[in-house]
């Protein structure tokens, strides 16, 4: 899009192109292209709404009679879902895989859900695909050498995940990322009309769901979807001297509102000061100036982006990586461009202080870590603000393992504490910052385990967040992008991608850390006998000899799970 401006075109384009592409399943030659299609219409979604939120929050207001019922539906779930995740903060990555799974909820039964929504019965060939629609996505798009399967994994729970919304007992997820799908669904499933079920107005479709729900998080992206919308109003409804309005903009104290009548525009007005009664409705329409020129006349100042990468502190992680300080100034030169980051420093190396007090400048703070460990210290900070930074469905819950972790090592290192422990915690930032940029979408709120009596394999620090395996090629070039000069970070690779007969003394340490922290989150985690092994053989050579003693320490040190 031209300077990422919402026009008319680029409207009739998002319709005409969730029109298309849910029925390019009836053409088993067409195949090949869904998932090319998908992504630049979920693209396409994304820059409309940084562009114009409100000209997608509008389209919740409209039902195209051109389009047919299973397009409205998938188009309001689109919309919802780039509702809650732009008010999350969630990247465009995590967004756009998402968007994939939502428009894959109906990629194979188009036509059987509009027939459906007329008040017609499906035949038996029909009912059978019906049931299988969300198998037979997912079999579509790997078929059709999806690059990133994560979108796949949403969509094979979203019928699990719609049931347990409405569930009459509290239910928990494990998965955030095919709750925010199957919300997005279920809101979609009301406000868009059928044959049989008239169209429940948005505020009432959202409090309706609110009230059936005890899970937080599900709390969390309703409030987020009802908050986005307060922000920007399109799509309500009021009367304007005896006519029916349908509000485009508001801005400030300003109102743009087209007069309607019959679901056809005659005019925009604009109403600065002048208080209306607003409430949601639904406005059914053929009427193209409608549905998508009045935003070509109606502009509003663009939204924020979707969340950051915050790709720019990883190259000065690089930075760090790759350089020799002969000076606390050089150090500090390089790290103090980011206040945040200058804030968060401060606040870290208040453990190197007897008394516990913040440090009075980043200088100071390096010069108490001490010139060895305040690189170490400068990164892990780095990569610490990444991670709380980067937002994902289950941002809360990765802070709180990785504090576990550093809780751990603390615990480990115990009176040496200082450059020891910049050096383990350190690679364990990096690793989970690589999970969260990369694989942010497939982490759960369980622990992946896995039966490795018998396994060559190792455990992998995935593992504690819900994934069963680490991308290992990505993160090898992930590694050698940013961390190829450090023998820290290479062995705690190592002990991500090695096989058990290869580990050297620094890779299981790093295991022993993994395998405590599984230890301590997941009360289902039972060592292997070569994992107790590795847990004795480390503790041998540490202060606290025995396991048994590195126990004790445990349970006084109050670890606890954030996993019920």
């Amino acid at each position: 899009m031209d300077a990422r401006i919402v026009t008319s075109k680029t409207l009739f384009a998002i319709a005409q192109g969730t029109h298309k592409v849910l029925r390019l399943y009836y053409h088993k030659e067409k195949w090949s292209s869904i998932y090319p299609t998908l992504v630049k219409l979920a693209q396409l979604y994304m820059d409309c709404y940084e562009s114009s939120p409100s000209s997608m929050h509008g389209q919740l207001g409209l039902y195209s009679q051109n389009l047919g019922y299973n397009t409205n539906l998938v188009m309001n779930q689109n919309v919802l879902v780039c509702m809650a995740c732009h008010h999350l903060k969630f990247s465009r990555a995590v967004t756009e895989e998402l968007l994939l799974a939502s428009f894959a909820d109906y990629l194979c039964v188009a036509r059987e859900s509009d027939q459906l929504a007329a008040g017609k019965k499906l035949d038996a060939q029909q009912d059978k695909l019906w049931k299988v629609r969300h198998h037979l996505a997912v079999q579509i798009l790997s078929d059709g050498q999806t690059p990133n399967l994560q979108c796949l994994r949403i969509l094979s729970r979203l019928s699990n995940y719609d049931s347990k919304l409405v569930a009459s007992t509290p239910q928990r997820f494990n998965d955030h990322a095919s709750l925010i799908v199957a919300i997005a669904h279920r809101l979609a499933s009301l406000i868009t009309p059928t044959h049989k079920q008239n169209c429940v107005a948005l505020d009432r479709a959202i409090k309706l769901l609110y009230s059936k729900l005890s899970y937080a998080f599900a709390l969390k992206v309703l409030s987020a979807i009802a908050g986005a919308f307060v922000k920007h109003p399109a799509g309500l409804l009021c009367e304007i001297k005896g006519e029916m309005g349908f509000l485009v903009i508001q801005s400030n104290s300003e109102k743009i509102i087209a007069v309607v009548e019959q679901g056809q525009t005659k005019k925009l007005a604009k109403r600065p000061n002048r208080k209306f009664q607003f409430h949601c409705g639904l406005t059914a329409t053929t009427d193209a100036k409608l549905l998508y020129n009045i935003w070509d006349r109606a502009t509003e100042q663009a939204a924020l982006p979707f969340g950051s990468e915050h790709l720019h502190l990883l190259e000065t992680v690089k930075a760090l990586s790759h350089s020799q300080f002969q000076s606390i100034r050089a150090l500090e030169k390089l790290i103090c461009e980011f206040d945040s980051v200058s804030s968060a420093l401060q606040i870290a190396a208040k453990q190197y202080n007897r008394e516990n007090l913040k440090a009075a400048s980043v200088r100071h703070s390096l010069a108490m870590v001490g010139l060895d460990a305040a690189g170490l210290l400068a990164q892990r900070v780095l990569l610490e603000q990444i991670i709380a930074n980067h937002k994902l469905p289950f941002t809360e819950d990765i802070v709180h393992k990785y504090g576990v972790i550093s809780q751990i090592i603390a615990l480990y290192v115990g009176e040496s504490y200082g450059e020891q422990f910049e050096r383990l915690l350190s690679p364990f930032a990096a690793v989970i910052v690589f999970l969260v940029t990369k694989q942010g979408v497939e982490i759960q709120h369980a622990t992946a385990l896995h039966s490795r009596e018998y396994s060559e394999e190792l455990v992998s620090i995935a593992n504690l967040f819900g994934i069963r395996a680490i991308a290992k090629d990505k993160y090898l070039d992930f590694n050698q992008q940013y961390f190829e000069k450090s023998i820290l970070h290479k062995a705690m690779l190592d002990s991500e991608t090695l096989k058990k007969s290869q580990t050297n003394t620094q890779c299981k340490l790093f295991i022993f850390i993994k395998l405590i922290a599984l230890k301590v989150i997941s009360p289902t985690f039972v060592l292997t006998a070569w994992q107790k092994q590795l847990v004795d053989d480390v503790l041998a050579e540490s202060r606290f000899v025995t396991a048994q003693k590195f126990d004790v320490a445990l349970l006084e040190a109050g670890f606890y799970s954030s996993i019920a």
